[in-house]
């Protein structure tokens, strides 16, 4: 949604969810940036562990 510059009615339609439903989330996301911020952080270190890349390639010239 923000990364999209989306507003919340805006987000609830792109998703086809009812307003409330995406304000919920809303709350739910800013009331635990920590525990989302230490999931995204232990996903990323096991897919680096897999060898997965997650940053693009340099393009080569």
């Amino acid at each position: 949604m923000l990364a999209n510059g989306l507003s919340i009615e805006e987000a609830a339609a792109d998703f086809d969810r009812p307003v409330d439903a995406v304000q919920e989330i809303v709350r739910y996301c800013e009331g635990n940036r920590e525990l989302l911020k230490m999931e995204a952080d232990e996903e990323r270190r096991l897919l680096e562990q897999e060898g997965i890349a997650l940053e693009p390639a340099p393009a080569h010239r």
